[in-house]
Formats: C-alpha cells, structure tokens, sequence
C-alpha cells in the first residue's frame, strides 16, 4: 500500500518535470511575431520593474496628465 502511494507521487514528479521540459524546449523553438519588437536584454526578463513596463507606465501618467488638463480647460470654459 506504502509502495503504491510512493509511485504514484514519483510518476507525478516526474510528469511535472517532463511537462517543465517539453514546454520549455517548445517555448524556445516558437518565433515571435514579426510585428512584436523586444530588446534581446528584455527576453527572458521576469522583473516587474521591467524597462518596457516602465515606459508603459510613463506614456499612461503623461496620457491622464494631458486628458486632467483638457478637463481643467474645458470646466474654465464652462464657467466663463
């Protein structure tokens, strides 16, 4: 009875693993699109202060700063 638990928790070690590898070894086989552009330094990169989430974030700060400041203008306009 020992036995039988213990090979089936390692036939499902080993499944894990072997799914890790086929789908790593696939991941790495499998091109980008033509239209995607990553910089080779941010392939493999996990971070979440990523360069590219960085920009993202400034380019959304900048695009709420611009629409705060036409509703400014347009509530001045309004009073006037």
């Amino acid at each position: 009875m020992l036995i039988v638990i213990v090979w089936k928790q390692v036939l499902i070690i080993a499944g894990v693993i072997a799914l890790f590898l086929v789908t790593s070894f696939l991941n790495t086989r499998v091109k980008p699109p033509k239209s995607a552009e990553l910089p080779e330094k941010c392939q493999f990169c996990m971070s979440k202060t990523c360069v590219i989430k960085i920009s993202e974030v400034n380019k959304k700060e900048e695009e709420l700063a611009e629409f705060l400041e036409q509703c400014e203008e347009n509530n001045e306009s309004k009073k006037n």
